[in-house]
C-alpha cells in the first residue's frame, strides 16, 4: 500500500529527472518539427466545435472545456481511447477488465455510464439499448486523432438527451493531413501484439487515407495475481476521403471492425442453480459509414449536413443486432453585429434485437425507436467584452416523449488574458430499454417449500431523469509559460434510479415453481453534487512542459420518503472525492523525448474500491529520419490493482505493464 512519503519521493524524483534533462539539453537548440510541441499560448487558441457546434477558441468558451492534442496523445504512452480521458480533470476512468471500461464525467460512473455522450467526428457512439458505450468497439487509430474535445457539464442544449454530465468528441484528422505511409508495430506484457498500417494520398482537390489496425490485449489478473483469462483482440479496416473546392467541403468515412475475446461471466442457469463465474467467449462485428457536406458562403454563414449509418452484431452473454440511421443538419450565421446564431435539427432511428436467456432478457426482444430534434443557440454581444448565449434543444423521443433542454451562458473577458464565465442549464437522461423492460435473475436460494429466485425488474413507467446545473469558471493565460483553468459546479438531480422491493410472487415457469423476490427500477432518488476542477500548465523551459490538475467531487443523495432502497442512502455516485495528476514532458534535443505521469484516484466507497496511485513513463527515440522506437511502462507502483466493480461482468485487476513499439513514417 502506498504511503504519502513514497508518493512525495516519486514526485520529487520525476521533476528532478525532468529538470536534469532540461539543464542537460538547454543548448540543444530548437526541436524538430516531428518532436516539437506548440506553446501553451497556441494550445489555448485551438479552435473547438463541441461546446456550441461552431468553431471558437477553447479559452474563449463559456464552458468547462479541455482539449487533448495529438501531441499529448502520443506522449501519454496510452494505447486505448478510454485511457486517454484520464488526462482530463473531472473525468472518471476505471478499467474493469481487459476489454471493459467505466468512463464518466462528474460522477455516476458505471460500465455503461448513462449521462455521458461520446462522439467520434460528431457521430454518437452512445448505445440506447444499454445507455452507454462498448469501448472495445471503438478501436480508433490514435495516430489519426487530431484532438479530443471534452466538455464537462451539461451539453443537452446542443447535443440532446444523455449529454447530461458532459460530452466527449473525438475529432480525427482530415485525409489532407495524413499523406504518405505510417507503420506502427509493437507488443508488451499486457498490451499484446499491435500493428497499424496507414497510407494517404491525393488527387486533384481530394485526399484519401486507407488504414488497417490489429489490436490485442492480454489477460488482466485476479486478486491472487493469476491470469483472468479475458484477453481480446480487434481488427479495424477503414477509408476516409476529403474533397474541397471553393466553399464546399465533403467528407466520406467508413470502417469495419471485427473482434473476439474471452472473459469471466456471472451466470445463473435456473431457479435452483447457483451463480457461477464461467469462462465465456465473445465476438462482434461492426460497420459504419459517415458522409458530411459543409457549404460556406462569402458572408461567413455555413450550412452543414451530416448523415451516418451503422450496423453491429455482438455475441456475448447475449446476442445483439443493432442498426442505426442518423441525419443531422445545422446552419451557422450572423445577424447584424450582435447575434451569432447556430440552428438545426435531425432524426435518428435505432432498430435493436436482443436474445433472451434465463439470466437476462428484454421484453419485447425487438425494439424500434426514433428521435426527432430541433435546436437553436444565439450568442449575443452585449459589448466588446461581454457575451450572452441563450439556447435550447427540443427533442421528441418515441419512448420518453417531449423534452426541452435550455441553457444560458455568460462570457466576460476583462482583458485579453483573463476569461470569466458562468452558466445555468437543464439536461435530461431518457430511459433505456434496460430501464423499461429488463429482467435480470441474479441469484437463487435453495429453500422449502419453494426455491427462491432473486431478480431485478425494469419498469415500463420509468421516467426521464433531470439535472439542473450551475457552473462558473476562470481562465488566466500568462503567455507562453503558464496557464490556469478553474471550473466549479453545483447540480441537483431528480428521478435517479432506486431499486425498490416488490411483493413476492410465485412463478411456475421456468420450472420448478419458485418464489420470486425482486426489486424494480424506480425514480425515487434525488442528489446534490458540487465540485471543483483545476488544471495548470507550466512551461519551465522551451523543451519542458509540466501539467497538473485536481478534481474535487461531492455527491449527496436524498431518497424520497416513499423509497425503501436502503443502499441509495449511502450511494456516493461511484466516483472518488479527490483525483489529481502530475505529468512532465521533456524533449532532449531533436531526437529524444522523456515523459512521466503520476495519477492519484481516491477511494470509491460504494464499490469498495480503495484508493490507488498509477505511475507511467515513456521514452521515444528517433533512430533515423523515418524510424522511431518507443518504450512505455504503466502502473509502475503495484503488481496489479482494482479500479472498479461492475455488476454484469466479473471485475479483475489491472496489471503493471510495459511495451515497445517501432514507428515508421515515410
Amino acid at each position: 500500500m502506498l504511503n504519502p512519503h513514497r508518493i512525495a519521493r516519486s514526485l520529487v524524483l520525476m521533476l528532478a529527472l525532468s529538470g536534469i534533462a532540461t539543464e542537460a539539453t538547454a543548448q540543444a537548440g530548437p526541436l524538430s518539427t516531428d518532436l516539437g510541441r506548440a506553446t501553451l499560448e497556441d494550445l489555448l487558441k485551438i479552435q473547438i466545435t463541441s461546446a456550441s457546434r461552431k468553431e471558437q477558441r477553447a479559452d474563449d468558451t463559456p464552458s468547462a472545456v479541455s482539449v487533448i492534442t495529438q501531441d499529448e496523445i502520443r506522449r501519454s504512452g496510452m494505447r486505448t481511447l478510454p485511457e486517454l480521458f484520464r488526462l482530463v480533470p473531472g473525468v472518471q476512468v476505471a478499467q474493469i477488465n481487459s476489454s471493459t471500461w467505466a468512463v464518466s464525467i462528474r460522477g455516476l460512473n458505471d460500465q455503461f455510464s448513462n449521462k455521458l455522450l461520446v462522439l467520434i467526428d460528431g457521430r454518437s457512439v452512445y448505445k440506447r439499448n444499454s445507455s452507454g458505450v462498448f469501448w472495445d468497439l471503438e478501436d480508433v487509430v490514435l495516430d489519426d486523432i487530431d484532438r479530443i474535445e471534452v466538455v464537462r457539464g451539461p451539453g443537452g442544449a446542443v447535443w440532446g438527451a444523455n449529454a447530461v454530465n458532459g460530452v466527449i468528441n473525438v475529432v480525427t484528422k482530415s485525409a489532407k493531413d495524413t499523406p504518405g505511409a505510417l507503420v506502427r508495430v509493437g507488443g508488451g506484457t499486457f498490451d499484446g501484439t499491435g500493428v497499424t498500417a496507414r497510407y494517404g494520398g491525393s488527387f486533384g482537390n481530394a485526399a484519401y487515407r486507407v488504414y488497417s489496425q490489429w489490436t490485442g490485449r492480454r489477460d488482466t489478473t485476479l486478486a491472487n495475481l493469476a491470469p483472468a483469462d479475458d484477453a481480446w483482440n480487434v481488427l479495424t479496416n477503414g477509408l476516409r476521403a476529403d474533397w474541397s473546392r471553393g466553399g464546399d467541403d465533403v467528407t466520406v468515412d467508413g470502417s469495419v471492425r471485427t473482434g473476439d475475446g474471452r472473459g469471466l461471466w456471472k451466470t445463473l442457469e435456473g431457479p435452483t442453480s447457483a451463480v457461477r463465474r464461467t469462462d465465456g467467449t465473445s465476438s462482434f462485428r461492426n460497420g459504419s459509414v459517415l458522409g458530411r457536406w459543409i457549404h460556406r458562403r462569402e458572408n461567413g454563414s455555413a450550412l452543414q449536413v451530416q448523415s451516418f449509418a451503422m450496423f453491429s452484431h455482438r455475441l456475448d452473454k447475449l446476442t445483439e443486432d443493432e442498426n442505426i440511421y442518423d441525419v443531422d443538419l445545422q446552419y451557422h450565421t450572423k445577424i447584424g453585429a450582435r447575434h451569432d446564431i447556430v440552428t438545426g435539427g435531425g432524426y435518428r432511428e435505432v432498430d435493436n434485437t436482443t436474445s433472451q436467456t434465463f439470466s437476462f432478457s428484454l421484453t419485447p426482444a425487438t425494439s424500434e425507436t426514433a428521435v426527432t430534434h430541433v435546436f437553436t443557440q444565439d450568442e449575443i454581444a452585449l459589448g466588446t467584452r461581454v457575451r450572452l448565449t441563450l439556447g435550447a434543444k427540443l427533442e421528441h423521443d418515441a419512448i420518453a416523449g417531449w423534452g426541452l433542454q435550455p441553457t444560458a451562458r455568460m462570457m466576460w473577458d476583462p482583458s485579453p488574458r483573463h476569461h470569466v464565465w458562468a452558466a445555468a442549464s437543464r439536461a435530461l437522461r431518457t430511459p433505456s430499454r434496460l430501464d423499461l423492460s429488463a429482467r435480470a435473475n441474479v441469484a437463487a436460494i435453495a429453500a422449502r417449500p419453494l426455491p427462491i429466485l432473486i431478480g431485478v425488474l425494469g419498469n415500463p413507467d420509468y421516467q426521464t431523469e433531470e439535472l439542473l446545473d450551475a457552473e462558473a469558471g476562470y481562465r488566466i493565460d500568462l503567455g507562453s509559460r503558464v496557464s490556469v483553468d478553474v471550473a466549479t459546479f453545483r447540480g441537483h438531480y431528480t428521478g435517479l434510479t432506486t431499486n425498490e422491493p416488490q411483493a413476492p410472487v410465485i412463478e411456475a415457469t421456468p420450472g420448478p415453481p419458485h418464489l420470486l423476490i425482486a426489486t424494480r427500477f424506480e425514480n425515487h432518488l434525488q442528489a446534490d453534487t458540487a465540485g471543483v476542477e483545476i488544471a495548470t500548465h507550466v512551461a519551465p523551459a522551451p523543451n519542458w512542459r509540466v501539467d497538473a490538475s485536481y478534481s474535487g467531487f461531492r455527491f449527496t443523495p436524498h431518497r424520497d420518503a416513499t423509497s425503501r432502497d436502503q443502499a441509495a442512502a449511502t450511494f456516493d455516485g461511484n466516483a472518488p472525492a479527490h483525483q489529481w495528476q502530475l505529468r512532465s514532458s521533456v524533449s532532449l534535443g531533436p531526437r529524444t523525448e522523456v515523459d512521466a505521469g503520476l495519477f492519484r484516484t481516491g477511494a470509491q466507497r460504494s464499490l469498495g474500491v480503495p484508493a490507488y496511485t498509477r505511475a507511467d513513463a515513456r521514452v521515444e527515440v528517433k533512430l533515423t529520419g523515418h524510424l522511431s522506437a518507443v518504450a512505455a511502462a504503466r502502473n509502475l507502483f503495484d503488481p496489479a490493482h482494482a479500479e472498479f466493480v461492475a455488476l454484469a461482468v466479473a471485475s479483475t485487476q489491472v496489471p503493471r505493464s510495459a511495451d515497445i513499439q517501432l514507428v515508421w513514417r515515410f
